[in-house]
């Protein structure tokens, strides 16, 4: 006669088979969880394509004589290496039999790999290696009305919190666990948000609508708080998201369902904690390098703008019957005279025509038509003017 436990767990095994899961892994390990690798080879062949993409533009670069930073393509591989693990590592044979194991895989995919991710500026190393037609249709395709509506901030802000509460306090995350194309779907989804949000905020590449370095800084403030809630939300709930798959998987293994569940909330919320202090950090940083390169910028434009109007006298034209190099053969048997000094009128005018200048440039970015804006001719012809 067949005993009870024996019908719980063939009843556990063919439910696992229904759905698509595979069998109860073993006990976790430090050496599985770091070690071990899923027989997937769909995102192993996604990740090997966008690297072979990318270093295939990289060597494109190269091969002409331009520059690619070493350090964007050490975080393009670091984000991939991030989304392999996540989805064939060692943290992916567990993800449908802990929830600790789903929210560090989550915390991957949605958090941590979109960052380097960023930091590579793949858009812009396509804009540099890309033909000129494929480039063409990449920059149409950026300022098209889709790409602001996609790159506006709060899109992603909005779209990110929406998915924590939508796929954690619904049924959805039990139906992703018994289908493995939402499984994988909802991975795909996670991703894609985290690179909706962080890369407005903290990428290189040219996106169209970014806030000013003070707004991402206060749209950071806003969001890992509201994270911090949910991941509090969820460590003092008493219910078990996905209980009857839980319950029917049998895992005899490890802590309860719901100390399983506490923990990785726990552990969303710390990492999201650090993910934000370290986002805010290299947020600020690139704030200051902005700054430095803005004012060396306009420090040489002044200084165009100021030689353009406080240049070397031209030379006097020769006394009429006399021959044209007349004056230099005077000039030279007088010898050097004193040097040039500059009139600092002159110089006030210009400065003051310079800041004019920045102010017109500034008030014709914010308008809905194009100016053309003022060359060093036309600004010296107002300096000259006034």
């Amino acid at each position: 006669m067949t005993s009870p436990g024996a019908l719980a767990a063939a009843g556990a095994g063919s439910l696992l088979a229904s759905s698509g899961q595979g069998e109860l892994p073993p006990p976790p390990t430090v050496g599985r969880m770091l070690l071990h690798l899923s027989p997937e080879p769909g995102p192993l062949l996604l990740v090997a394509l966008m690297g072979g993409l990318y270093l295939f533009g990289v060597s494109r670069l190269t091969d002409r004589g331009d520059a690619w930073s070493r350090w964007r393509t050490a975080s393009w591989l670091a984000g991939l290496l991030v989304v392999a693990y996540a989805l064939v590592g060692g943290i992916a044979a567990y993800d449908t039999a802990l929830f600790s194991a789903h929210a560090v895989q989550h915390m991957l995919l949605g958090t941590v790999a979109p960052i380097p991710l960023a930091l590579g500026a793949p858009v812009t190393l396509a804009l540099r290696a890309l033909p000129l037609r494929p480039r063409r249709l990449l920059v149409r395709l950026l300022h098209s009305r889709v790409a602001r509506v996609a790159a506006f901030p709060l899109v992603g802000f909005a779209v990110f919190i929406v998915s924590l509460y939508g796929l954690y306090f619904t049924s959805l995350y039990e139906a992703s666990l018994r289908h493995p194309v939402l499984h994988l779907f909802l991975h795909a989804h996670f991703l894609a948000v985290g690179c909706l949000f962080y890369w407005p905020i903290i990428g290189l590449d040219p996106m169209p609508g970014r806030l000013p370095y003070w707004g991402r800084l206060l749209l950071l403030f806003v969001t890992f708080p509201m994270h911090a809630l949910w991941a509090l939300a969820m460590f003092t709930t008493d219910e078990v998201f996905a209980a009857d798959w839980y319950t029917a998987l049998g895992r005899t293994w490890g802590s309860s369902p719901l100390s399983d569940q506490q923990t990785g909330a726990g552990l969303m919320w710390a990492a999201g904690e650090i993910v934000g202090a370290l986002v805010f950090i290299a947020l600020f940083i690139q704030w200051s390098r902005a700054d430095d390169r803005e004012a060396a910028r306009e420090d040489r434009r002044l200084d165009r703008l100021l030689d353009a109007a406080t240049g070397p006298a031209r030379p006097r034209p020769d006394a009429p019957g006399q021959p044209r190099d007349a004056g230099r053969e005077r000039d030279a048997e007088e010898g050097p005279g004193p040097a040039p000094q500059s009139d600092p009128e002159a110089e006030l005018l210009a400065r003051e025509a310079a800041y004019n200048a920045w102010l017109a440039r500034l008030a014709a970015s914010d308008t809905a038509a194009p100016r053309r804006p003022a060359t060093v001719r036309d600004q010296t012809r107002g300096t000259e003017q006034g």
